[in-house]
């Protein structure tokens, strides 16, 4: 047979898959981060619009009834007028380092009453969730 009507040899065959299942391997891990990435992205944008949605419902009210989010060890809760509204769970990657934070409680005019850090892991790394006085939002900020 003529050299150029021969095929690819084992060896090169070999090496090209070799290469391709490397890439196989590497491509659900990288996929696998970037869920969990976002799915921690999507727990903090949820909490920071429950804050927002008790600030302003606080803020539109004229009795001082509490308005309190309540953090559990598996979750959080908003409790509006003494009964439980809204509980979101924790993602998986989310772990309370406080044993106990307080409740963060809201004034008839949307301020924050008792203002506190809450010690947070989000996927192995250590985090602080500040909720300052005033009106202002929380914000997360890496220790």
């Amino acid at each position: 047979m003529p050299q150029a009507e021969r095929g690819f040899t084992l060896i090169e065959t070999l090496f090209a898959l070799s290469i391709l299942a490397i890439i196989l391997v590497l491509v659900p891990k990288l996929q696998v981060e970037q869920t969990d990435k976002l799915e921690l992205e999507h727990f903090l944008d949820t909490l920071e619009m429950d804050v927002l949605y008790l600030q302003n419902t606080a803020s539109t009210q004229e009795i001082d009834m509490p308005y309190v989010l309540k953090f559990h060890p598996d979750s959080y809760s908003i409790v509006l007028n003494r009964s439980t509204q809204i509980k979101r769970e924790y993602p998986s990657q989310f772990t309370l380092e406080s044993s106990y934070p307080r409740d963060v409680a809201f004034y008839v005019r949307g301020v924050i009453r008792n203002p506190q850090t809450i010690l947070v892991n989000l996927a192995g790394e250590p985090y602080q969730i500040v909720f300052p006085l005033g009106k202002g939002r929380f914000y997360v900020e890496k220790r």
